[in-house]
């Protein structure tokens, strides 16, 4: 028993190690590229949220109750997403540097936490949601756009949701991975 305390009290000798003014750099630069890649998502569903407000408007769509809904829907769920990308920077914004290393980490874990939420439960569903109001969408395309256009939005869609799956599951994977760094430091 005797030993035991003996190596608590030379464990308890031991200096802290203190972060060094590089590995705060590091630090609030992968913190700052998190926030980045945020604001950018962000800019793209509110671009995205544009279009559709002006298409939503273009064709009238106020006038038939369906596309109404669908278009809706689709500006709803990024609206939604926006928001929850807003809550999560301000989150992100709340963790400071500047205090001790445990309270950081206890912080920066919970912050992770909440982000996989985002990328594994809100992403998926909103995706869900989007493409279902798309797909809701099709049978007014077709009947109002010519065989060749209809074609287009078809194909061209797919096209487009395959890109935007690589964007998004790269995105995902780049900031899940700075975050797993983090809460590794």
């Amino acid at each position: 028993m005797e030993e035991y305390e003996k190596m608590k009290q030379i464990w308890k000798q031991q200096p802290i190690a203190q972060p060094s003014e590089k590995d705060f750099k590091q630090l609030k630069n992968r913190i700052s590229q998190v926030a980045r890649s945020q604001k950018i998502a962000n800019m793209v569903l509110l671009l995205t949220v544009g279009v559709l407000l002006y298409f939503f408007y273009y064709i009238n769509a106020i006038a038939y109750e369906h596309v109404a809904w669908a278009l809706g829907a689709m500006i709803g769920v990024l609206l939604f997403r926006v928001v929850a990308e807003l809550f999560s920077i301000h989150r992100l914004k709340k963790i400071s540097a500047t205090m001790d290393v445990s309270s950081f980490n206890t912080q920066l874990q919970d912050y992770y936490r909440k982000r996989l939420g985002v990328h594994l439960v809100l992403t998926p569903i909103a995706l869900l949601i989007y493409c279902y109001s798309f797909w809701t969408l099709l049978p007014s395309f077709k009947i109002s756009l010519s065989k060749g256009f209809y074609t287009y939005i078809v194909i061209s869609s797919i096209g487009v949701l395959v890109v935007l799956g690589v964007l998004i599951f790269t995105q995902i994977r780049k900031e899940l991975r700075i975050l797993n760094e983090l809460k590794e430091n």
